[in-house]
C-alpha cells in the first residue's frame, strides 16, 4: 500500500502537494518506487488516515478518549493511556471507527461501541476539516439508480484536497457530529464549536487490533509507465461483472466491497441462499449446486469462492487487486441482468416484489462501479489514488494505465436493452425482417420507440442517458428475443421458457411440462419459480436446423460453440405435434423442433436496424457476442458498409462464431478475445485463432486477452487436467523475471514480484487456501496464478500476445470512435438486403 507524504508542521503546509496525485512514470516501465515513511504529525488531508492506528484527542477540553462505562469519555492526559482506534475507510472521506476490543464508535446515543458483525449506518463516520465548507459533489451510492447529471456532476469535480489540524466527525445517519459534553463524555450534538474539534495523533499499529481484511498475498509493488515506444503493456479482461450486485433477484450474494467490510461483503449467504442453500434458484437451473450447498463465507469458505459456485461472489476488491499486480490493466466491467431469471429468483427466495427491471437494475451496477472506485481510492488515500479508474474513452485508458493503474470500462449486458422488449402477438403472419411494432398493422409490440421526440422510452433518449452514466460498451441482445432480434441459442430449455415468458408469458401447462422433463427435483422445483398463467401470449424460439461445422460459411467452421443445440420438446416430438413458429418454423407457441441442433430464426428487425445504426452513430464499443449466429453476419454486413468499418468485438467467446466470421472480424479492426476453460484451452484458441488474423493480412496488431464473465454465471477457468511432473505450479512463483519472461524486452526493467499461495485468513489463522492445480480459478486473483500455468505450457510469443492486450484494446476503441465520427459526419450507410430471413427448416 501507498502512503501519502505527510507535512511534519503546519509551517511547511504551502511546500505539501496533493497528497492523493499519481505519481507519474519516468522513462520506461518500472517498478513503483517505494514509499516514504509516514512523518508523525498532525497535519493531515481528510483521506489520509486510511488503515492508520490513531488515538483522538478532544481540543474541546485538550484530553485523549479511552472506552468509558460502556461509551467513550475524553479523559487522558496522555496518548499513552488513550484508546487506539484503527480508522478504516468506508468511503471517500468517511470511516469506521474501530476500538482496540474489536467494537466500533457508534452514534447511536449515548456514543457506544458497536460489533463489527452488527455493524449499521450509525457506525459510519464523515470526516471534515474544521473549517472545510467545501460542498463535496455526492458519490453515486451502492445499489442505487442513479441521476446522470449528478453521475456528471460527481466525475467533474475537482477535489481541493485540503490539508487540516483539526477535523469533526459527522453521523450523517443521525444527523449531528462527535462531541463531548462539559464532563467530557462522548456525545453526538447538533451544536458545532470547539467540542466538535478533534485532532488525530498517530500510535503505533501494533496498539490498534486488525481489521478484518482479505489479502492478495503478493510480495512487492507493481510496474508503471509504458514501453519505450510507447505502447501500453499488462492483460485486457474484455468481459467482467464485478458489480453484478443486483443480478439476477439476489441469486448472486455477496459484494466487490462492503463500507463494514470482507466480514459483511463476503458473508455466509443463507440470507438470500436459504441455511443449506435451498433457494439458490438460478443455481439450481445452472451451476452445481442443485441439491443445495454450504452457506458459510469468510472465511472458511468451504464451498464458494470455486471455478463452479457461479451464483457466488468472486471478485472481491482485493482479489481483483492481486490481478492488477499481475499485470491486468484493462477492464470491461459490464452491468448484467436478465428480468425472467431475476424473477425466478425472487420467487424462490420470498421477494416477489423486487424490481426485476433490467435497466434499472443496470444502472445500479454502474452506481455501484463509481462507488467501488471510491471505495478504492479511499483505501489508498484519497481520491484518484486508487488503480480502480473509470474511463470514458482511450486517451483517458491510456493515461491510466501509463499510471500503472487499471482502466474501467463500463457496459450494459442485458436481454430487453433500452427496455426494447417484444411482445409477440399470436395472430400475426410478420416475419422479423418484416415486422412493423404495431398490432395495428397486424404486427408485434415492442417496451421502446424509434421515434426521436425525447420521450424517455425512445431509443435515443436512453442512449444519451447511458452515455452520461459513462457506458462505453453495449450488447444489444442478450438471452432472449428482443425487439431488435433474438439471441444465439446455446440452452435449449430453461432460456427457452425464459423467452416465452420475456415476450408475453408462460403458460401454467409449459412450466408443468418443463417440470416433468427433467430428472433433477431441486431443477424441477427451479423451474417451478418461472411466472406462468394459462393466457399467456409469449412464444418459444422459432428456429431452423444449423448449419453444419463444415457448411459454416467458408473456411474453418466453428471457433467458439456452441452453435444451436437440440432444443428440448415439451410434448411430443415431430411429426406428432405442428411447426407454429414464425413462417411455420419449429418453435412460436409451442416447443416442438426437430432432433437437429437449432438456430434463432429471429434476426435483425426494422427497429433492430435503426438501434444497430443509432449506436455506431453515438460511438458505442458494439458486442458481437450472444447475436443470433445469422444476426452475426448482418451486423458484419452493417460495419463493413461504414467507411471506415466500424469495428465490432467477440469479447468473451460466447456463442457460436465461425472461422470466417472471425476473418470478417480481423479485417474490420475488431478483436476476437476468448473465455477460457483452461490454460490449454487458451493456448488452443490463440494456435486456431491467430492464423485467421494471418488470413486477413494482418490489418492492425494482434494480441490475444480474455473474457472471464466471472459474476456472469459462467464456470471459471478449470485445473489443468494433468499435470507433468516439473510442471506444477509452486507457491511462492515469481512473474516478470526468469523463464519466458527475460526472452521479452518489454519486461527487462521490471522488477520481479512474489506471489504466495491464495489465502483467507482471519486475526486467528482460520480460513482456507486455494491452489490453482487443485482449484482453478476459484476466485478473480487467480488470473495471476493463470498467468503462472501459461509460463509453464505456454510460449513466449503467448505471453507477449497477452500482455500486449490492453494496448490492442485500446487501439481498438480509437478505431470504433473515428468509425463513429464518421458516421456522424456523414450518416449510417445501410447496405442492400440487410433486412432478410432466415432459413427454414426442410
Amino acid at each position: 500500500m501507498r502512503w501519502p507524504h505527510l507535512c511534519l508542521v503546519p509551517l511547511l503546509l504551502s511546500a505539501c502537494g496533493d497528497s492523493s496525485a499519481p505519481r507519474h512514470a519516468g522513462s520506461g516501465v518500472g517498478a513503483l518506487p517505494t514509499p516514504p515513511p509516514v512523518v508523525l504529525g498532525r497535519a493531515r488531508t481528510r483521506y489520509a488516515f486510511n488503515n492508520q492506528c490513531f488515538a483522538l484527542l478532544a481540543n474541546g477540553n485538550g484530553r485523549y478518549v479511552t472506552a468509558d462505562s460502556g461509551g467513550y469519555a475524553a479523559n487522558k492526559a496522555s496518548e499513552q493511556e488513550a484508546e487506539a482506534f484503527y480508522l478504516k475507510p468506508s468511503a471517500l472521506g468517511k470511516y469506521l471507527i474501530y476500538g482496540h476490543d474489536g467494537q466500533l464508535m457508534s452514534a447511536a446515543v449515548p456514543v457506544a461501541p458497536l460489533a463489527l458483525a452488527s455493524a449499521n449506518d450509525s457506525a459510519e463516520w464523515t470526516l471534515k476539516g474544521v473549517g472545510d465548507r467545501t460542498g463535496y459533489a455526492p458519490a453515486p451510492q451502492v445499489d442505487v439508480d442513479p441521476d446522470a447529471v449528478q453521475v456528471a456532476a460527481y466525475r467533474n469535480f475537482t477535489d481541493p484536497n485540503g490539508i487540516y489540524e483539526a477535523f469533526t466527525w459527522a453521523s450523517e445517519s443521525t444527523g449531528t457530529q462527535l462531541a463531548i459534553d462539559p464532563g467530557g463524555q462522548l456525545i453526538t450534538s447538533i451544536a458545532g464549536g470547539a467540542n466538535t474539534s478533534f485532532t488525530m495523533q498517530p500510535l503505533a499499529m501494533a496498539r490498534c487490533a486488525e481489521f478484518p481484511e482479505a489479502q492478495d498475498n503478493v510480495v512487492g509493488e507493481t510496474y508503471k509507465g509504458t514501453q519505450a515506444d510507447g505502447r501500453l503493456l499488462g492483460f485486457a479482461d474484455s468481459h467482467l461483472h464485478s458489480t453484478s450486485t443486483t443480478f439476477l433477484g439476489g441469486a448472486k450474494p455477496g459484494f466487490p466491497f462492503h463500507k463494514f467490510g470482507v466480514t459483511h461483503a463476503l458473508a455466509d449467504c443463507s440470507p438470500e441462499h436459504g441455511s443449506k442453500g435451498e433457494r439458490d434458484a438460478v443455481g439450481a437451473l445452472f451451476t452445481s449446486s442443485f441439491n443445495g450447498h454450504d452457506t458459510h463465507g469468510w472465511p472458511t469458505f468451504p464451498f464458494w469462492p470455486s471455478r463452479t459456485a457461479t451464483t457466488h461472489e468472486a471478485t472481491y476488491w482485493k482479489w481483483i487487486e492481486r490481478a492488477w499486480k499481475s499485470g491486468l490493466r484493462l477492464i470491461v466491467n459490464y452491468a448484467v441482468d436478465n428480468a425472467t431469471l431475476c424473477e425466478v429468483q425472487r420467487n424462490a427466495s420470498g421477494t416477489p416484489t423486487r424490481n426485476c427491471n433490467e435497466m434499472v437494475n443496470a444502472g445500479q451496477q454502474i452506481a455501484t462501479a463509481y462507488a467501488m472506485q471510491d471505495y478504492i481510492d479511499a483505501q489508498y488515500g484519497g481520491r484518484g489514488a486508487g488503480w480502480f479508474r473509470i474511463v470514458l474513452g482511450p486517451s483517458a485508458a491510456r493515461a491510466v494505465i501509463a499510471e500503472g493503474k487499471v482502466a474501467v470500462l463500463l457496459g450494459v449486458e442485458v436481454s430487453n436493452l433500452l427496455n426494447c422488449s417484444v411482445t409477440y402477438n399470436p395472430a400475426s403472419s410478420q416475419e422479423a425482417f418484416e415486422e412493423t411494432g404495431s398490432i395495428a398493422s397486424g404486427g408485434h409490440t415492442y417496451g421502446c420507440a424509434m421515434t426521436e421526440t425525447g420521450a424517455p422510452n425512445e431509443i435515443l433518449t436512453q442512449l444519451k442517458r447511458l452515455k452520461l452514466l459513462g457506458v462505453s460498451g453495449l450488447f444489444t441482445i442478450h438471452e432472449f428475443d428482443n425487439a431488435f432480434g433474438g439471441p444465439d441459442i446455446f440452452e435449449g430449455l430453461v432460456l427457452n421458457l425464459g423467452t416465452k415468458e420475456n415476450s408475453g408469458g408462460l403458460g401454467t401447462a409449459d412450466r408443468m411440462a418443463a417440470q416433468a422433463s427433467v430428472a433433477v427435483p431441486a431443477r424441477a422445483a427451479a423451474i417451478g419459480n418461472f411466472e406462468a398463467n394459462g393466457l399467456a401470449s409469449g412464444e418459444f424460439w422459432s428456429t431452423y436446423d444449423c448449419p453444419t461445422a463444415d457448411a459454416a460459411e467458408t473456411g474453418g467452421g466453428y471457433i467458439f460453440p456452441v452453435n444451436g443445440v437440440v432444443m428440448t420438446n415439451l410434448g411430443p416430438p415431430p411429426p406428432a405435434c405442428p411447426y407454429t413458429g414464425q413462417g411455420g418454423r419449429p418453435g412460436g407457441p409451442t416447443a416442438c423442433y426437430p432432433a437437429a441442433p437449432q438456430c434463432n430464426a429471429r434476426w435483425l428487425t426494422p427497429i433492430g436496424r435503426y438501434a444497430f445504426s443509432k449506436v455506431m452513430e453515438m460511438g458505442f464499443i458494439f458486442e458481437i457476442d450472444h447475436l443470433a449466429y445469422g444476426l452475426k453476419n448482418q451486423l458484419l454486413d452493417l460495419s463493413e458498409a461504414q467507411t471506415p468499418r466500424y469495428p465490432t468485438i467477440s469479447a468473451h467467446g460466447f456463442s457460436g462464431l465461425s472461422a470466417q466470421q472471425a476473418r470478417r472480424i480481423f479485417a474490420g479492426g475488431g478483436l476476437v478475445y476468448p473465455s477460457i476453460n483452461d490454460v490449454r484451452d487458451y493456448i488452443s484458441l490463440w494456435k486456431r485463432i491467430k492464423p485467421l488474423w494471418r488470413d486477413v493480412g494482418q490489418p492492425y496488431p494482434f494480441a490475444f486477452g480474455f473474457g472471464t464473465d466471472t459474476n456472469g454465471l459462467s464456470p471459471q477457468s478449470a485445473p489443468r487436467a494433468t499435470i507433468a511432473p516439473g510442471k506444477e505450479v509452486t507457491y511462492p512463483f515469481t512473474l516478470f523475471k526468469g523463464a519466458v519472461f527475460d526472452g521479452l524486452p518489454e519486461f527487462a526493467n521490471i522488477a520481479p514480484l512474489r506471489f504466495d499461495q491464495p489465502a483467507a485468513h482471519d486475526a486467528a489463522g482460520k480460513g482456507r487456501t486455494w491452489h490453482v492445480d487443485v482449484d482453478g480459478n476459484a476466485h478473480y486473483g487467480m488470473a495471476a496464478d493463470s498467468v503462472q500455468e501459461l509460463r509453464i505450457e505456454g510460449s513466449p510469443e503467448q505471453m507477449h500476445d497477452l500482455y500486449n492486450s490492453a494496448e490492442v484494446y485500446v487501439q481498438f476503441w480509437e478505431r470504433t470512435q473515428a468509425a463513429s465520427a464518421q458516421v456522424r459526419r456523414k450518416g449510417i450507410v445501410l447496405p442492400p438486403g440487410l433486412l432478410r430471413a432466415a432459413p427454414k427448416t426442410n
